[in-house]
């Protein structure tokens, strides 16, 4: 659910508890607490001076986060068809490892 759809059913469904959002701190408390928790802790951190500036600020966060979400995705996309180099087959074992030139200490001969 999107951010604003969330403020939407928060609209229709605070209006039958009205107890619970009788002012506006507790109106952004209960909108605050319903959101995903990456987006609350982003948004815990700060103090909002009214309800719809939280929500504003919800949204803002919301949309960036999205904006970011899929510019990551592309990335990877681009990623992978740019890194689609064939691989060679190496052998395992000493045959491609640099011997150096041949010597007596390589023989078992020592001077």
């Amino acid at each position: 659910m999107t951010v604003p759809e969330y403020w939407d059913k928060f609209a229709q469904l605070s209006r039958y508890a009205l107890n619970e959002v009788a002012n506006d701190a507790d109106r952004q408390h209960l909108f605050l607490k319903g959101l995903y928790d990456g987006l609350q802790l982003q948004l815990m951190s700060n103090e909002y001076p009214n309800y719809q500036t939280l929500v504003n600020h919800a949204i803002v966060v919301d949309n960036k986060r999205k904006e970011m979400d899929a510019k990551r995705k592309r990335m990877q996309g681009q990623a992978s068809v740019s890194n689609t180099r064939p691989r060679t087959n190496q052998q395992q074992g000493s045959q491609q490892r640099y011997q150096g030139p041949p010597s007596q200490w390589n023989r078992g001969q020592y001077p």
